[in-house]
């Protein structure tokens, strides 16, 4: 690690910062680049299955490849975090209801476990990535944990301004295989 590297905390207010930065029309203009990128990955593609995020805030929103996944009959899952800081899987549909969870995210009413056997590629939101695809999320670990026991083909989402040359990692983070940014696609060493 390099000597003047930021710690992780210092890093995710940086990249919040950056994200916020943003307006909601270069927001919403990346997105869709980035959504049309994936759109077209074969990973995407032959996916049986795809586990997502319900965009938050200033996150880059994947609505769209949602949606085509429903389009294109595939089974779509997001993760609900529970109270002992675990997480369940649950399956989305065009007809879920949501209401704000704990921490004022949107989850599933029902609670319709999602087939992780079929779940063949993982889309996962972050605050900031490096050259290496590692990845620092929100700090409570649960995407990495959930990485660590379903090991699937794992694609980040970023805006470019997201993206640092090296963030620090430890045996813990798990590094994803690609990272998608309105500019380009970084894919692991």
């Amino acid at each position: 690690m390099a000597e003047n590297m930021l710690t992780k905390g210092e890093l995710r207010k940086e990249a919040l910062r950056r994200r916020n930065s943003l307006s909601a029309e270069q927001r919403a203009r990346a997105s869709l680049t980035i959504c049309g990128s994936i759109m077209e990955d074969d990973q995407f593609l032959d996916a049986r299955g795809v586990h997502v995020y319900i965009p938050f805030g200033t996150e880059v929103d994947i609505n769209p490849i949602i949606q085509l996944s429903w389009e294109m009959g595939k089974e779509v899952g997001l993760m609900r975090v529970r109270e002992d800081g675990g997480s369940a899987q649950l399956l989305i549909t065009p007809a879920t209801e949501y209401v704000r969870g704990r921490f004022g995210i949107l989850e599933p009413v029902e609670e319709e476990p999602f087939d992780m056997d079929i779940c063949d590629l993982v889309i996962v939101p972050l605050l900031a990535a490096d050259e290496e695809c590692n990845r620092i999320g929100y700090g409570k670990g649960h995407y990495d944990q959930f990485l660590s026991f379903n090991p699937r083909p794992a694609i980040g989402v970023a805006f470019e301004e997201q993206i640092f040359p090296e963030l620090p990692v430890d045996e813990l983070d798990v590094r994803l295989d690609t990272i998608y940014t309105q500019d380009r696609v970084i894919t692991g060493p």
